[in-house]
C-alpha cells in the first residue's frame, strides 16, 4: 500500500527554520534566542534531546521533559536557558504545520496495477490509487487524490482536487429508499441522482455514501467524515464540517458550513443543521437545528434546555 505521506530520512531541522517558517504562517510571536536542533518529533512523556516538543497549558513542568525545542502557546510562563522556547499564536495548528514542513515526504504518484479502474473514467495529475479499488465508469477523478485499498467508486461519482478516501469505504451505491407495489411488495425507488465530494474533503474507512435518487448527494469543501459513517441518499452537506464516527444521516437531510456532529449521532430524514451547529455525541436529531445552537443528550435537546431540565431534576 502506498501512502501519501511517510516519514524523511536522516531528518534535521533547526530553531531558526522553524522560527522563519513561522512567520511565513502568520503564528510566530517571539523566541528566546537559544539555538537548537531536533531530529525527531515527541510527545512530552517520550521526549529526547533531539525531539521538538508541543505545550497547550500555560505552564508546565519542564524538569524532566528532555525536547531541545518546545513549541507553546503566548502566555506560556517559563525562564528557562537551556531549551530553544518558541511562542506561537496557536500551538497545536503550529506542530502540525511544522510535521508536515519539515518531517513527511509527499508521496507524487501512484496506481496500482491490481485496481481495476473503468476506461471512461478520467483520473487527474498526482493521484494515489491503492491495490483492490474500483471505480466505475463516467467518474471523474480530480488532482492529488488519495484512494485507499478496497474502496468502491461507483459510475458518475465526481471526487475533486486533494480528496482522500480510506480503506473499505463505498461512494455512490442506490440508497435505501423503497415503494410499496399494488401486490404489497417492496421495489427500489430508481437513484438516477450522483455523489459530487468537493475539493479536500478527508472520508474515513468504512463509511457508505449512497448516490441521489432524482438529485445528488453532495459533501462540501474541506468536510471531514470519520469512520463507520452512513450518508443517505440526496444529503447534503456543507464545508468544513467535522463528522465522527458512527454518525447516521438520514435521507435529504441538509447540513450547514462548520458543523460538528459528535460520534454515534443519529439525524432522522429531511432535517436541516445550521452553520456552526454542534450535535452531542448520541443524540437523535428529529427537528431542525438554528445555527450556532449545541445539541446534547438522547432526546436531541438544545443545551440550556438540557441544563433546565437537569436543575429541575435535582430539585
Amino acid at each position: 500500500m502506498v501512502t501519501r505521506t511517510k516519514l524523511k530520512d536522516n531528518i534535521e531541522v533547526t530553531t531558526k527554520e522553524i522560527v522563519d517558517f513561522l512567520k511565513s504562517k502568520g503564528l510566530y510571536i517571539l523566541d528566546n534566542k537559544v539555538e537548537k536542533s531536533a531530529s525527531t518529533i515527541g510527545d512530552l512523556k517520550n521526549s529526547t534531546p533531539y525531539s521538538i516538543g508541543w505545550i497547550k497549558l500555560s505552564n508546565y513542568n519542564l524538569d524532566n521533559l528532555k525536547s531541545s525545542i518546545l513549541i507553546v502557546g503566548d502566555n506560556f510562563k517559563t525562564d528557562i536557558k537551556d531549551k530553544s522556547i518558541i511562542y506561537t499564536k496557536n500551538p497545536r495548528l503550529a506542530i502540525a504545520l511544522i510535521i508536515d514542513e519539515f518531517f513527511l515526504e509527499k508521496q507524487k504518484e501512484y496506481i496500482s496495477n491490481l485496481a481495476s479502474i473503468h476506461v471512461s473514467t478520467r483520473i487527474g495529475a498526482k493521484c494515489i490509487i491503492n491495490e483492490n479499488v474500483v471505480i466505475g465508469e463516467n467518474c471523474t477523478i480530480g488532482d492529488n487524490v488519495t484512494i485507499y485499498p478496497n474502496v468502491t467508486i461507483y459510475p458518475n461519482t465526481i471526487i475533486e482536487d486533494g480528496v482522500t478516501i480510506n480503506s473499505g469505504t463505498t461512494i455512490g451505491q442506490e440508497g435505501f429508499g423503497y415503494v410499496t407495489n399494488t401486490d404489497k411488495r417492496l421495489i427500489q425507488f430508481p437513484h438516477l441522482g450522483r455523489v459530487i465530494i468537493k475539493k479536500d474533503v478527508e472520508i474515513g474507512a468504512n463509511v457508505s455514501i449512497d448516490r441521489g435518487a432524482l438529485s445528488n448527494t453532495y459533501i462540501g469543501e474541506g468536510t471531514k467524515i470519520n469512520n463507520l459513517t452512513h450518508i443517505a441518499h440526496n444529503v447534503e452537506i456543507g464545508k468544513w464540517c467535522q463528522i465522527c464516527s458512527k454518525v447516521n444521516i438520514s435521507g435529504s437531510s441538509k447540513i450547514g458550513d462548520r458543523v460538528y456532529i459528535a460520534p454515534s449521532a443519529s439525524i432522522i430524514d429531511g432535517v436541516y443543521i445550521g452553520d456552526e451547529a454542534t450535535i452531542g455525541i448520541g443524540a437523535i436529531i428529529r427537528k431542525d437545528v438554528k445555527a450556532k445552537s449545541t445539541i446534547v443528550t438522547f432526546d436531541g435537546l438544545e443545551k440550556r434546555e438540557y441544563i433546565k431540565i437537569r436543575k429541575k431534576l435535582k430539585a
